[in-house]
């Protein structure tokens, strides 16, 4: 659900701009105190999982594909703040390289996917998890009904945008809403699905890697997980996303349906889309998605690992003074 240039009006961009670096803003003030050993490479784990994860759409019964979001997904592991850091890393590197959203619409797309999805996303589900006691089920159920809600939030919220973009008499906004709503409500439960299965086989397996308000020190063997995490990213990007659905997503789809204009990015990213990177064999359109795919996952990993590392942090001992 990539927002295009052209499909938001300048005063709205600006607004979600305004709010997504506020958010973020807040999230790198926030993690100051829990960055540790287990917050930084989880971090570029997860970043680079749904990097790959957002390359595969998936389709939903119609001529329609969705993909994952991965915001929810991202709070399960990292916690709110963390999660919304590395989404809006993930799209930040999806612009840059190969012009996946609009430079404009960044920070709509961050405020969407980042914003509502890692710390919107969280509260429903941490919500939800202690009213049915923790556990198993606490964590899956909660993870599967807040991802579906994240998707179907952000396109309720990118209809609110659009009203305000544009002049009742320009659109048939209540067309758009239904049909906007509608796909993205089965497209929802694509990212609960995905969401739910993952974070169900993290607590079978690693339950001290789901996040806790308790969980910011070490954890004991997360590299292996890490490690682990890293080439099922690379796999995916490699092998799964070549044959990703060629439907167009939800949001395509509508703006296809309603002729809704887009703009050229006067910044484009390095390459046109994920399938034209350079490949060794130039007429092998899977190689070059291939190719994007594994190369953007180890950019997105090693940008999140550099950053980490550099961030300011607070000591215990700056802690207390403060206090």
């Amino acid at each position: 659900m990539h927002i295009q240039d052209g499909y938001l009006s300048t005063p709205v961009c600006v607004a979600t701009a305004t709010v997504a670096t506020a958010a973020v803003g807040f999230s790198l003030h926030k993690l100051k105190n829990s960055l540790a050993d287990r917050t930084v490479p989880l971090t570029g784990m997860m970043a680079s999982l749904i990097f790959a994860g957002q390359m595969v759409n998936f389709p939903i019964g119609l001529p329609v594909s969705g993909h994952l979001l991965g915001g929810v997904l991202a709070a399960a592991v990292l916690g709110p703040w963390a999660g919304c850091v590395a989404i809006s890393l993930v799209l930040l590197v999806q612009w840059a390289l190969f012009s996946d959203g609009g430079l404009t619409a960044l920070g709509a797309n961050i405020l969407h996917m980042g914003v509502i999805g890692s710390i919107g996303g969280y509260a429903v589900m941490s919500t939800i998890r202690r009213l049915l006691g923790g556990g198993f089920r606490g964590n899956v159920m909660g993870a599967v009904i807040a991802a579906w809600g994240s998707v179907l939030a952000a396109a309720t919220l990118f209809c609110v945008e659009f009203r305000l973009s544009y002049s009742a008499s320009e659109f048939d906004f209540g067309k758009i809403f239904t049909l906007m709503v509608t796909l993205h409500a089965l497209i929802g439960i694509g990212e609960a699905v995905i969401t739910g299965v993952i974070v169900g086989m993290i607590y079978q397996h690693r339950v001290d890697l789901i996040h806790s308000p308790q969980s910011t020190g070490a954890v004991r063997g997360a590299s292996r997980f890490v490690v682990a995490g890293l080439i099922a990213s690379l796999a995916i990007g490699a092998f799964l996303a070549p044959f990703a659905s060629e439907w167009p997503d939800g949001l395509d789809k509508v703006a296809e349906q309603f002729s809704i204009p887009s703009t050229e990015s006067r910044v484009a990213g390095m390459f046109e889309d994920y399938d034209k990177v350079p490949s060794p064999i130039a007429t092998w359109q899977s190689l070059s998605v291939s190719i994007a795919g594994i190369g953007g996952t180890l950019i997105v990993f090693g940008i999140a690992m550099v950053l980490g590392r550099l961030a300011p942090r607070e000591t215990p001992a700056s802690s207390e003074a403060a206090a």
